[in-house]
């Protein structure tokens, strides 16, 4: 290996460094990739990972192809919670993710579902893999990229 003065021109004036953003209320299809637990200074947090199933339209006017990540982080804790409880927020916004990708609902639910299970490793392994409809919102301003506004069980959207 040498140190030496550079001896490559690269022309990168055109590149975009950008993160694409998905139209605002878009629905697309997405798989779910991984679902880790992240602990920080402030406590735990669980992390869903996506990965779009159907190319999806971009608020520059391109598209985001197949396999393309949407990241949510469902903080387990906030400033009103007592340390060491999880907010009901957080309970819900897992409930809810748990709900789409196994097609469960809450006990005693309309539709007849089977009840949501309790949200650990097991179940979690268990739901990798598995699609779900996102529905997503554009996030402009200190950060941007795109925020999943819902999360729907592909068969509750069959009839609608």
């Amino acid at each position: 290996m040498s140190n030496g003065p550079l001896n490559i021109n690269l022309s990168i004036a055109a590149v975009k460094t950008t993160i694409p953003v998905i139209v605002d209320g878009h629905m697309v299809k997405a798989k779910l990739k991984d679902v880790q637990q992240v602990t920080n200074e402030k406590g735990d947090s669980i992390k869903f990972e996506w990965s779009l199933s159907d190319p999806a339209p971009t608020t520059e006017g391109g598209q985001v192809q197949p396999g393309f990540p949407i990241f949510e982080n469902v903080t387990l804790y906030d400033k009103n919670t007592e340390a060491g409880t999880v907010p009901g927020w957080a309970l819900e916004k897992i409930s809810r993710r748990v709900d789409a990708v196994l097609g469960t609902g809450d006990e005693g639910n309309k539709k007849d579902k089977p009840v949501r299970p309790e949200f650990n490793g097991e179940i979690v392994a268990s739901m990798i893999g598995r699609e779900v409809v996102l529905k997503l919102k554009a996030k402009t301003g200190d950060f941007i990229g795109n925020d999943v506004s819902a999360v729907y069980f592909p068969g509750d959207l069959a009839g609608a």
